[in-house]
């Protein structure tokens, strides 16, 4: 091998000043920065190189040797060697290195002695040395099992290896892993975060993109990071970002290209159209590929694809993986141009195996794109009813659009599974009137009979009729016991479950959810689950524990999201419940993205969800100082109240509404807002709407309060606030309970009253225990300013310390930081004066932004100012 050649192996490829920075990998680099091995293995485009090159520059500014050798094909057991001795004698300066590299060349078959003999002269260096094998893929396979192998098992205590490759390569990983030895980053690791694709995109393009359209980017490249930077790519000089981003596609540009030149080009001819054929595939198994394409290598190629592309995405059940949505798009364009007669053929394929698989749903698509309308809504109506318990309501509505009415109606077994979707959607009161009718058959079987209830108790929940539900549990069968399908059972356990929620017995809440998940998760119980368990989150919300809440619902929303992807009905109804839990402890970026890309799936669900994202949008654009957009979220919440015939969702955007205008002192807006509100008063009277009565009342009575604020009406204030508290704590509203003692806190203070620091205090204390950091914020802007100039005492202080020093909302060290910040000092001064690490600086910063919603320094400081946190 000739000298430039060693030059330019040894030689570190530029970090790019763009390059996104993976903070989130920083706990893992941490704990495995003093393990022998890292292996990095993810197909190409997820950032390996980019991630070595920061780790570099980390290990370096701690002080450690830190050698880069990048590979290739011809990197043979004794050519490897010379490279790792080339590339430590670089990085160290010393001549040792450098004569065992000549020894090397003239030696034929020594390569483990050169190998002994490096790792020895290493370790006498004293100092951390960090070995940088980039591109180890690309190695012989004997080389990895030789030289690679013994580099590993035999490395010195100051020596890591740190490898990337676009594979796992052939070494005892299991055995290095389970000693301690080796760490591993996979795909999955490496794949950007919604919130690292937002970050990314705001600092590359500005905030050009709405965190919406940024989630939509997200979830078209998957995460997939190279995916991504076309995607900036496409749209950092467009003059429009929105419609850049809305028509990024890789039927054309530079990821075209990309897709050609760098994957698709490595393809042998059978293998790409092989490729070509499989696209009409939502998800991809080996039996089905071969039986629609009929190649016979598919499972060998398939395997192939997942371990060394990223055109393959885990997902669909074991055995199962699917295409990544961009490579999907840019092979169908060239299924597209395949002839018509061949595109049938193979949709047909498809239908049949599906079908024979009693997969319906899939077969009735393959059938209709192949053109056979008749075979496909015969499938599409054995496929409703799954579709509908497995929460995959998009799809099931689609279909009742297509299927003509006269097969609906001729069967009444296809009206209630039409019913069912109907329900939970936005035709409530028809497949009311479909399941009331069917329950009242007399020939009823006990099954039939169940399905009927079934479907009339949805309608009644999705349109907040909750006074039904109990008379519909009270006629379920009996027989539900002995048949089979366990949702018949969990079904009316549901039913009972949320109307105990909005009695306020959140314990029973919470012990029925439990019966439901005694009977599994998987099947006809998918919808039905996830519906028990986000009842289980708001429940927590109701007793003002936003802790818990986040607790429950997150790992159900990250497995969601795997399983089913961000935008099914069960991740988008877990994310809104999350959303308002992440937002009461502070954390109003995470809480967006989480709602990010989501509302229009959100507006389909049931009222608690829907309330639930809705109330988190209001307060963060309020956070934002963007009123006008608070105010348009809610006219759209009121729009929806009139589509779905909703008094709840009505209810609760003039409730708002009245809070909003109040602390801006509109007092004749205010006056008109509250009398829409009492006219509502005979509605909640109805049977139907009785069980949301106290809860009417209480938002007309906390509305009132607010009115009678901004009159200077006190003795109203005291009266209302009164009344409010009976019938929160008459609800168990724990978390209304709060927010009215911090009202009435603010009441007495105006009146100069002695209790009103005890009132603020206690509140705070409370909310405090539920991880609650926002109550003072969300309530009255006179409590923030309260807080700081009433308890000033240390033992308050103290109190206040994990939620917010004075203030309620910031801890201590991040109020320090704060007015450090405000002095326009830097990080590494703030650093020096509060003798804390630079990195600790920057996890405070990072905190501060959220809790504050800004997105620079100077804007976390006027937040701050607005807010009262920092003096004028």
């Amino acid at each position: 091998m000739t000298e430039p050649e060693l030059v330019l192996k040894t030689t570190p490829p530029r970090l790019l000043r763009g390059a996104a920075k993976r903070d989130r990998l920083q706990p893992f680099w941490i704990s495995a920065r003093e393990r022998a091995a890292i292996l990095l293995a993810a197909p190409a485009g997820f950032g390996k190189t980019t991630v070595l090159l920061q780790w570099r520059r980390q290990w370096m500014e701690q002080g450690a040797l830190v050698a880069w050798l990048s590979t290739d094909r011809q990197d043979e057991p004794m050519r490897f060697t010379l490279g790792l001795l080339h590339a430590v004698g670089n990085v160290s300066g010393k001549a040792v290195f450098g004569a065992l590299a000549i020894q090397c060349e003239n030696s034929i078959d020594q390569e483990v002695a050169t190998l002994t003999a490096l790792l020895g002269e290493i370790a006498l260096l004293g100092t951390d040395t960090v070995l940088m094998i980039d591109d180890a893929e690309r190695l012989p396979e004997a080389t990895v099992l030789t030289a690679l192998q013994y580099l590993l098992l035999n490395a010195p205590a100051n020596l890591h290896v740190v490898m990337g490759s676009r594979v796992l390569l052939p070494l005892p990983i299991a055995e290095l892993v389970a000693k301690g030895n080796l760490a591993v980053l996979k795909t999955e690791d490496l794949r950007f975060r919604l919130e690292e694709s937002i970050d990314i995109l705001d600092r590359r393009l500005g905030q050009r993109l709405s965190v919406h359209q940024s989630a939509k980017l997200h979830d078209t490249v998957q995460g997939w990071p190279i995916g991504l930077q076309f995607a900036i790519s496409r749209i950092e000089y467009a003059d429009d970002a929105a419609r850049a981003a809305d028509t990024f596609s890789a039927r054309h540009g530079d990821l075209q290209s990309y897709f050609v030149d760098a994957l698709f080009s490595g393809f042998s001819a059978s293998d790409a159209d092989f490729l070509i054929r499989i696209a009409i595939l939502d998800y991809l198994h080996a039996d089905l590929c071969e039986a629609v394409t009929g190649h016979p290598r598919a499972a060998a190629l398939l395997d192939a694809l997942a371990r060394e592309t990223p055109l393959m995405m885990m997902g669909g059940g074991e055995g199962w993986i699917r295409l990544h949505p961009l490579a999907r798009e840019f092979l169908l364009e060239r299924f597209e141009a395949l002839p018509r007669a061949e595109q049938v053929q193979l949709h047909t394929h498809a239908s049949r195996w599906f079908a024979g698989r009693e997969r319906f749903h899939e077969a009735a698509r393959h059938a209709l794109a192949a053109g056979d309308e008749e075979q496909a809504y015969a499938y599409a109506m054995r496929a409703m009813w799954m579709l509908g318990t497995h929460g995959r309501l998009a799809e099931a509505r689609e279909w009742l659009t297509r299927i003509p009415s006269r097969i609906l109606a001729g069967d009444m077994s296809f009206k209630l599974v039409a019913a069912w979707v109907w329900a939970l959607g936005d035709r409530h009161e028809e497949a009311l009137r479909i399941g009331l009718k069917a329950a009242a058959d007399p020939a009823n079987t006990p099954q039939r009979l169940m399905v009927a209830l079934w479907v009339a108790g949805a309608a009644a929940i999705f349109s907040d009729r909750l006074g039904l539900v109990p008379e519909l549990v009270a006629r379920w069968p009996q027989a539900a016991a002995q048949v089979e399908e366990p949702v018949y059972f969990a079904a009316p356990v549901n039913g009972t479950c949320i109307v105990a929620l909005h009695a306020g017995l959140t314990g029973k809440v919470r012990e029925l959810a439990s019966q439901v998940a005694k009977h599994g998760e998987g099947g006809s119980l998918r919808l039905t689950a996830a519906m028990s368990k986000t009842m289980v989150g708001l429940s927590h919300l109701w007793d003002g524990n936003a802790y818990l809440a986040e607790l429950a619902l997150r790992p159900l929303l990250a497995a969601a999201e795997t399983e089913e992807g961000r935008r099914s009905t069960i991740a988008c109804t877990y994310a809104s419940v999350l959303a308002a839990a992440t937002l009461q402890r502070g954390q109003s970026e995470a809480a967006q993205a989480l709602l990010a890309n989501r509302l229009d799936v959100i507006d389909g669900c049931y009222p608690d969800v829907i309330l639930s994202a809705y109330y988190t949008l209001v307060r963060i654009a309020l956070d934002k100082g963007d009123e006008r957009r608070a105010l348009a979220l809610l006219d759209r919440l009121d729009e929806l109240a009139q589509q779905r015939k909703s008094p709840r969702l009505q209810l609760h955007s003039l409730a708002e509404r009245v809070r909003i205008h109040a602390l801006s002192g509109r007092a004749e807006t205010v006056a008109k807002l509250v009398a829409a509100l009492e006219q509502l008063a005979p509605v909640f009277r109805r049977k139907a709407y009785q069980p949301f009565l106290l809860q009417f009342s209480l938002a007309c009575a906390i509305a009132k309060a607010y009115a009678a604020f901004v009159r200077h009406h006190f003795d109203e204030v005291e009266r209302q606030l009164k009344s409010a508290d009976a019938l929160a704590h008459q609800l168990n509203r724990n978390q209304d309970v709060h927010a009215l003692k911090v009202l009435r806190a603010v009441l007495a203070r105006r009146r100069g009253a002695v209790e009103a620091a005890a009132l603020m205090s206690e509140a705070i204390g409370l909310a405090q225990l539920g991880g609650n950091v926002r109550l003072l914020i969300d309530t009255h802007p006179d409590a923030v300013r309260m807080a700081g100039e009433l308890l000033p005492s240390p033992a308050n202080e103290q109190a206040l310390s994990a939620v917010p020093v004075k203030q309620g909302l910031l801890t201590t060290k991040e109020a320090e930081i704060l007015q450090l910040l405000e002095k326009g000092m830097p990080n590494k001064l703030i650093a020096r004066t509060l003798d804390i690490s630079g990195e600790t600086v920057k996890w405070h910063l990072k905190n501060l932004f959220q809790k504050l919603s800004a997105s620079t320094r100077r804007h976390a400081v006027d937040r701050a100012r607005l807010l009262g946190l920092i003096d004028e």
